[in-house]
């Protein structure tokens, strides 16, 4: 046996004998069981606790991004209003000042959403690919040629989109080759 494996007997006992070395060994070994139990108990309790505070973060990011989701398709018809609005023959005939108004209007409208995490795609997206995950071909187009095959031709309305998440498409016509 060395040094650290040495067993503290107490006076009184020692002159028990071996009966009570036996008695305080199972004691020990009862303690060290214990020992490890509460141990790996108490790891256990604090693994549970960390991916308890991960999924409640997840949770949040997720009702977060819900939230603005909402907020978005109650305000999308405004700023398709706007669009339309701005590509009216009356508008183009009306006073500079009107026109730059409701230009204003409709990009501090844009602004607002991209501060908050909602932003807008595709609003010019004319000779870009098609994407299906962000565009919604309303109509298909005869292509030029190869080169123009699958890529967008107009845009209708603009997508919008939360971090990864469509909120909505942008509705497109679409280039195709026949």
């Amino acid at each position: 046996m060395d040094a650290s494996e040495e067993e503290f007997v107490a006076e009184e006992d020692a002159d028990l004998g071996p009966a009570a070395l036996k008695r305080l060994r199972e004691k020990l070994a009862t303690c060290v069981k214990e020992k490890q139990e509460y141990l790996e108990g108490w790891q256990r309790s604090r693994a549970d606790f960390a991916n308890f505070k991960r999924e409640e973060n997840q949770r949040d990011s997720q009702h977060e991004e819900r939230t603005k989701a909402e907020l978005a398709e109650a305000i999308i018809p405004t700023l398709d209003s706007f669009e339309m609005a701005l590509t009216m023959k009356l508008l183009a005939d009306s006073p500079k000042e009107l026109k730059d108004g409701i230009t204003g209007l409709y990009k501090q409208l844009v602004g607002s959403l991209r501060k908050i995490g909602i932003e807008q795609f595709d609003a010019e997206a004319t000779g870009q690919s098609f994407d299906p995950q962000k565009h919604e071909a309303l109509r298909e187009v005869a292509a030029e040629d190869e080169k123009s095959d699958h890529t967008v031709v107009d845009v209708f309305r603009s997508g919008y989109s939360v971090g990864e998440k469509i909120i909505r498409p942008a509705q497109v016509s679409v280039a195709v080759s026949k």
